[in-house]
């Protein structure tokens, strides 16, 4: 019978169990697929709006090619035309007339300079000063085997207007040794107005320009950061920038791609897309950011509504399996609870009949341990009596009265032990009242009396002038110190040492006692489990281990606590913490 129990316990479990791992693997794979689907189509959007990006970038590098190409060309013809005035051709051709031939104010001055890269003559819609000292770097720069050559995008930060040169040589056929350099200045913001600020797919996008150099020569929200170079790194950089691999990989790289840029802080990661901008001895790298939040705003709005109605289902799903298993478990436990039923009252007065040993068991090794200590005390005082008796002196009544007195207060003990035993089911009696503790502790050192003598044991006490009373059963406390003395008593070797302490704490309202032995003392590793029911150091085998873990109890009762200190081989230390009442 207990067989087939077992048997349908065992299928109700694997049903159970293959019920709910169904369910947990249908929501993980339908989780999975709805994860995978959503990141599936959010990769390729990005790739789509990438694409869009990197075509963008090449129309507008296209763009810039084919300008700066232009006038290179009209810087060759412009050329040609000076170096014949020079050969004596007469033309009315000047470099006012170039200058307005642009309708744009890209080109802003064309100017001729010397071999040191002096200004001599020019025709200007504007020429800060401090393109002299670039002009003059440029001159010295030229390479003899190259037409052309572009500087470097500068200018001044504070109002944000940047410029860059195209400077080429002018070769005199007459005077060889004459150098003069012809040079278009060219307004870069006029440049990027015109074929990059209008790059944009969405609010969200952005292009940005950085040179050969690694310098950022164009961001339209960045104007403080003009002329940084990637390659310096400052700490308003590492702010935002995780690292800076990807625009040295773009710098680096000849042809255009795609990718993501990570940051931190509060700006969201960016797609990509970057076209290298080739003209003459320079190259730009021009790229275009927006922000995946911005790129995929769209496509999330679009994924929340399914997601919703994805996870709608699944939890409509997971609700019916919930009822079918809540349905199914309910009438199995109606079934089992019906034969339950029959096998606990087959049971039921074996189980009651054992748990009612087993208390008898537990109660009767903790009254042994009981009633062993005061029939101790009897033995000591009857056998301090018989060696008073052989001995010379004559017994004085008062002591033969005082050892009567302790015989017969122990045989009380023992009667209510026995007691205790056969009421064993009912809690011990507790009686607390005011108590004496100094009184209390003397009575059972007098009852241990022989026991020091025996070994030569000297008490040292140290009470306070006064303390206060507390509530307690004088009983049970009784038991407390005489568990206590014992242990010291066999811990210690002949002509030991028990100190004794009890005074009021200065720092609460408690009254607290020291008790320390200068016996063998307890190793470090017993120390917490010293008030464990059945633990017991003692080598003679003469401990229940009960003694501290009945202590422990009754002082838990009165709300009290117990702590030891010890070092092997040396002392041992018992603190009581007991606290003062308002009734005490």
């Amino acid at each position: 019978m207990i067989f087939n129990y077992r048997k349908r316990i065992l299928k109700n479990n694997y049903k159970n169990y293959w019920f709910i791992s169904g369910t947990i693997a249908f929501v993980v794979i339908f989780s999975f697929l709805i994860t995978e689907l959503y990141n599936r189509t959010l990769e390729g959007e990005k790739k789509d709006y990438q694409r869009q990006q990197l075509e963008m970038a090449k129309n507008a590098a296209s763009g810039i090619t084919y300008f700066i190409n232009h006038l290179c060309s009209d810087m060759n013809f412009l050329v040609s035309i000076l170096q014949l005035q020079q050969s004596g051709f007469s033309s009315d051709v000047k470099l006012e007339n170039f200058l307005n031939s642009y309708e744009s104010e890209i080109v802003s001055s064309i100017f001729i300079a010397n071999e040191n890269g002096e200004v001599i003559t020019s025709a200007s819609r504007e020429f800060p000063p401090i393109q002299k000292n670039i002009t003059a770097n440029a001159v010295k720069m030229f390479n003899p085997d190259s037409l052309f050559y572009i500087t470097i995008v500068d200018g001044n930060q504070e109002d944000s207007k940047l410029f860059f040169q195209i400077i080429t040589e002018i070769k005199f056929q007459e005077n060889k040794s004459k150098k003069r350099f012809l040079g278009y200045l060219v307004n870069f913001n006029s440049l990027v107005n015109q074929y990059i600020k209008p790059l944009k797919l969405s609010k969200g996008d952005f292009s940005w320009i950085i040179d050969s150099k690694g310098r950022l020569i164009y961001h339209p929200n960045h104007d403080e950061m003009l002329f940084n170079s990637i390659f310096d790194k400052s700490e308003d950089c590492i702010e935002c920038h995780l690292s800076f691999d990807d625009p040295i990989k773009m710098i680096r790289s000849n042809n255009p791609a795609i990718g993501e840029n990570p940051v931190i802080g509060d700006e969201p990661a960016k797609v990509i897309a970057y076209y290298p901008i080739k003209i003459k001895n320079e190259k730009w790298t021009l790229v275009l950011s927006a922000f995946v939040t911005k790129v995929t705003e769209n496509l999330r709005a679009k994924f929340r509504i399914f997601f919703i109605l994805g996870f709608v289902i699944l939890g409509v799903i997971i609700s019916f399996s919930l009822l079918i298993y809540y349905f199914n478990m309910k009438r199995i436990s109606a079934e089992e609870a019906k034969r339950n039923i029959e096998q606990v009252q087959k049971y039921q007065e074996q189980l009651n009949q054992a748990s009612k040993l087993a208390s008898i068991g537990e109660l009767v090794d903790s009254v042994a341990h009981e009633i062993n200590t005061p029939a101790g005390i009897i033995s000591a005082h009857i056998d301090g009596f018989l060696l008073d008796k052989h001995s010379n002196e004559k017994l004085s009544e008062s002591k033969i009265t005082d050892l009567l007195n302790v015989i017969k207060r122990q045989t009380e003990r023992i009667s209510r032990y026995t007691r205790s035993l056969l009421d064993y089911s009912k809690r011990m009696p507790f009686n607390p009242e005011p108590t004496n503790l100094k009184i209390l502790i003397e009575e059972c050192i007098y009852l241990f009396g022989h026991r020091f003598r025996a070994k030569h044991i000297t008490i040292s006490k140290n009470f306070q002038s006064y303390v206060p009373l507390v509530d307690a059963d004088v009983r049970q406390m009784e038991q407390v110190f005489l568990n206590i003395f014992s242990n010291a008593i066999d811990a210690c070797k002949l002509h030991g040492e028990i100190s004794i302490s009890l005074f009021k704490s200065p720092d609460s309202e408690d009254v607290i006692i020291k008790i320390k032995d200068n016996g063998s003392g307890v190793d470090a590793e017993n120390l917490d489990k010293i008030f464990s029911p059945f633990f017991s150091s003692k080598l003679d085998a003469n401990g229940t281990g009960l003694g501290l873990s009945i202590t422990k109890a009754i002082l838990t009762r009165h709300k009290a606590e117990i702590t030891v200190a010890s070092e092997f081989g040396k002392w041992t230390e018992f603190t009581i913490i007991f606290p003062i009442t308002g009734e005490a």
